[in-house]
């Protein structure tokens, strides 16, 4: 049988042309380390890159820079750039400091070095820890010192970001601002970052917004109208026009606008009352960076840290008008005068407004939706003028009642001591302590077999709530007690709400919205009117009722 020889055929070695990427990353992960500056990651990638020159047939494509970007995750502007630089064939070598630049992501580093670049024949390069070169010795990516540095990568971010979150929550308990963009209407304090100051150029429009809102009875939407009509630039476009760096994930056009979700965002804003609120939202993770809103008790909220541009008083009635069911006039940005304040006296639902031989009324969305309550209905007319009315009359009380306070202040020792609330300070106490007698008697009753383990801890709850129900309710009547015992006068707030409309004699939705709580229109066209201010109405009277007796003897004596 013949002989087969194998024949050794010499092929000339053809160099291969690497076309190769400079990678460089900083992020606050690297700290102050001075060898993770852009600076000097370039100054050591160029130096080795010519010295490969010298010995391999290599070209440079690009340097890539994602300064500031964290390496927990591949969402990098020029990162992203290289891969589809990689991807068109235009790269087929990557050069970095050390792995960490690549990613501090271990699952997304190994996907890269040990799966991606080997499908696409890309050469790895690093020049320290540890130090690879995937297409001079290829295994080195797999083995376990490459994992372990990897591991120890993520794992420094992740302490990183304990701390940094750590310094951050320090902060914010103390009161100090640490976002990157001071909310609209404030600037951040030249000499101290952590401090805001009012912007004199946009805390008026943020104080308009308010008073259209809460006084001129204008919706979102028409704020939103009029501030584009105005010429105004919305909070993310005049950061942008003074050469801050903003970005919203959330804005598409190049050119944002106002909108009605903007206007809520200020209208609820408690930044504005002079409290600095931080902590709304949060990121899922060190490694996954969508943020998500936390619960308001999670919130870091302290208060008078800096200049408010709304009062509390305006904040906390626009914050009531939001709650309302409301309706806008068509093609007007103006909110009808009465809409979300009327409700049915029976079902208690909302009332309808229609429009009927060019008379307006007011109907129970129940009946004449489904037909299972009562015809209720009013004119539109009728209402105002009986709202009108009540309102005068409200003020005219007003006027009585503060005379009579100021006869009473003016008599030897006003009695501010309110028997209502003692009496029913007592009440609740002699109940508390009668329920904590019999929730002591039933573990007796248990161990003697009266009742069964089970009806034992279920008498037992109910027994420790209605305890912890009475030791609140005692805890607010000893509180109210307590302001009444610091007597009234007549510049109480109460007096001053309807005292600024004396000489009413039309109703706007300001009027509305700063002194009626809700309107009930009952069967037959009757109305009652809830107004603001019930709590301090009711203690002015109870006040009143207390001295009555004191003043009529002090009167009697004057005439004696």
């Amino acid at each position: 049988m013949a002989r087969v020889r194998k024949s050794l055929d010499k092929t000339k070695q053809i160099l291969a042309l690497w076309k190769a990427a400079l990678y460089i990353r900083l992020s606050r992960e690297d700290g102050n380390d001075e060898s993770y500056s852009v600076k000097n990651q370039r100054q050591r990638l160029n130096e080795f890159l010519e010295n490969l020159m010298l010995e391999e047939e290599i070209q440079l494509v690009d340097i890539y820079i994602d300064d500031g970007c964290t390496g927990t995750d591949s969402d990098r502007e020029n990162f992203q750039r290289m891969l589809e630089d990689i991807d068109k064939g235009i790269v087929n070598c990557v050069i970095v400091k050390d792995l960490s630049r690549l990613s501090r992501n271990d699952w997304e580093c190994k996907k890269y070095l040990q799966h991606l670049f080997v499908v696409k024949d890309v050469r790895f390069i690093s020049l320290e820890l540890p130090k690879l070169d995937s297409y001079k010795n290829p295994d080195e990516v797999y083995e376990m010192g490459v994992s372990i540095q990897s591991m120890y990568n993520e794992n420094h971010c992740r302490e990183t970001s304990i701390k940094v979150r750590g310094t951050f929550n320090m902060k914010r308990k103390k009161g100090e601002f640490i976002g990157a963009f001071a909310p609209y209407g404030y600037l951040k304090d030249p000499d101290d970052k952590h401090c805001l100051i009012v912007d004199n150029e946009t805390a008026p429009i943020v104080q308009d917004i308010f008073h259209w809102f809460v006084r001129d009875g204008m919706s979102k939407n028409g704020i939103v109208k009029k501030l584009i009509g105005m010429g105004t630039p919305c909070p993310a476009a005049y950061k942008r026009q003074n050469g801050m760096k903003y970005h919203n994930p959330a804005i598409v056009n190049n050119e944002p606008l106002w909108s009605a979700r903007s206007i809520t965002a200020i209208l609820t804003n408690q930044m504005y009352l002079g409290h600095m609120v931080q902590g709304k939202q949060k990121v899922k993770s060190y490694k996954v960076h969508t943020r998500i809103n936390t619960p308001e008790s999670e919130w870091f909220i302290v208060e008078n840290t800096h200049e408010p541009i709304i009062d509390k008083e305006t904040f906390e009635k626009a914050q009531g008008l939001m709650q309302r069911d409301t309706r806008t006039a068509p093609q007007s940005g103006q909110l009808y005068t009465f809409s979300g304040f009327l409700r049915c006296a029976d079902c208690g639902k909302s009332m309808g407004r229609r429009t009927s031989k060019n008379l307006v009324y007011y109907a129970c969305r129940t009946n004449n939706t489904t037909g299972l309550c009562t015809r209720h209905s009013i004119r539109n007319d009728k209402l105002e003028s009986i709202v009108l009315e009540t309102i005068q009359k409200q003020i005219a009380l007003i006027d009585g009642m503060a005379e009579l306070i100021d006869d009473i202040n003016n008599a030897p020792a006003p009695r501010t001591v309110s028997k209502r609330l003692t009496a029913s300070i007592k009440l609740r106490k002699q109940e508390l302590e009668k329920i904590s007698g019999i929730s002591t008697g039933l573990y007796v009753d248990w161990k003697n077999g009266d009742i069964t383990r089970e009806e034992y801890h279920r008498m037992k709850k109910e027994f420790e709530e209605k305890e912890q129900q009475l030791k609140q309710d005692i805890a607010n009547l000893e509180e109210e007690n307590k302001d009444m015992a610091q007597g009234v006068t007549s510049d109480n707030p109460y007096f001053d709400a309807f005292r600024k409309y004396k000489n009413i004699c039309s109703l706007d939705r300001g009027i509305v919205a700063e002194l009626i709580k809700v309107i009930h229109i009952h069967e037959g066209g009757d109305v009652t009117i809830d107004f603001n201010f019930a709590d301090q109405h009711r203690r002015i009277v109870e006040f009143i009722e207390n001295n009555r007796k004191e003043l009529t003897v002090v009167e009697n004596n004057k005439v004696g």
